[in-house]
């Protein structure tokens, strides 16, 4: 236990300086007043709550993984926060339209926040099962054109073509294709992770040792057994480190998207209150699909950290 709360010297000192820019955070937030020219006010407790959880956050990083640059991420975070509170309690930021207080910002994930919920929600199934169809597809046909040249010379170049086209062009002609919204953002979801996955599993094949097959072969394995026995599982650590990347991808087509006409979705959240000229409430849902993203991302280096141990 002892050893778990022990840090460099020199990080106790960053330590000390987060933890009092989070103390005056804390401290104007709930003293200074608000500049008489602002003419809406929020209360602080979301704001307080995200300044308080950050810092349990930080501080559980901090002593787990003992990094500098995770008291240099705690002290920028403060200091921003900081400069932006005193900036508007003194009136240096005179547009409340444009330019929310942290209050009013963090104040949004309580006044909406069943919407948000449901959004979240929505986004995150779209997301699944555009996902989950192209990373499945892209990686059978994938370890199918890697294994058999014909197959490979075929699809190869019609996907060195696609590929180049974002995904978000398609989207037009999607809604106007299939039934509704919601197939139309799985289609573009599918059309931004399948090729990607494609082509990295048709290079991942191509980069077996050659001696591995000439074994399989002399063993007497067939097409079948040498694509589910032995290309499979080398491929498998570069298709599983390959999604961090495209759950990237896949989701800020997804929020594109939405945006285009899906009644559900956080994209949809943020052009919905873009059109009503409410930037809190798009600054909000900005906020979500970041901390969306950084947990799935979290969560697949987790996935390929502890699953793929044989790569490590």
């Amino acid at each position: 236990m002892k050893k778990f709360f022990k840090l460099e010297r020199g990080m106790y000192v960053e330590l000390g300086i987060a933890t009092l820019l989070l103390i005056a955070n804390i401290i104007m937030t709930l003293t200074f007043p608000y500049y008489s020219i602002h003419k809406r006010y929020y209360e602080s407790n979301a704001y307080i709550v995200v300044l308080v959880g950050s810092y349990a956050i930080y501080l559980f990083y901090l002593f787990l993984a003992k990094k500098k640059s995770t008291n240099d991420i705690a002290v920028v975070l403060y200091g921003f926060f900081a400069l932006w509170e005193v900036s508007y309690k003194l009136g240096w930021i005179h547009n409340d339209l444009l330019i929310p207080s942290p209050e009013g910002l963090f104040h949004v994930f309580i006044e909406k926040r069943p919407e948000i919920v449901k959004d979240v929600i929505g986004s995150v199934q779209l997301l699944f099962w555009g996902f989950l169809l192209a990373a499945t597809l892209g990686t059978i046909l994938g370890l199918l054109a890697g294994w058999i040249p014909r197959v490979r010379e075929v699809l190869l170049p019609v996907s060195n073509v696609i590929t180049l086209i974002p995904p978000l062009m398609f989207s037009a002609y999607m809604i106007m294709l299939l039934k509704t919204f919601r197939q139309a953002a799985i289609a573009v979801i599918f059309f931004a992770v399948f090729w990607p996955t494609f082509q990295g599993t048709v290079m991942r094949v191509g980069q077996i040792d050659r001696k591995v097959i000439e074994a399989a072969r002399t063993m007497g394995v067939g097409t079948l057994g040498m694509l589910g026995k032995v290309i499979f599982p080398y491929c498998l650590p570069g298709i599983i480190g390959s999604i961090s990347k495209s759950l990237r991808g896949a989701f800020m087509c997804l929020s594109g998207a939405e945006m285009l006409g899906i009644n559900l979705g956080i994209g949809f959240f943020i052009e919905k209150y873009k059109s009503f000229a409410d930037f809190r409430c798009v600054l909000a849902g900005i906020v979500t699909v970041g901390f969306i993203t950084t947990v799935i991302d979290l969560l697949v280096n987790k996935i390929e950290r502890f699953v793929i141990k044989w790569e490590k």
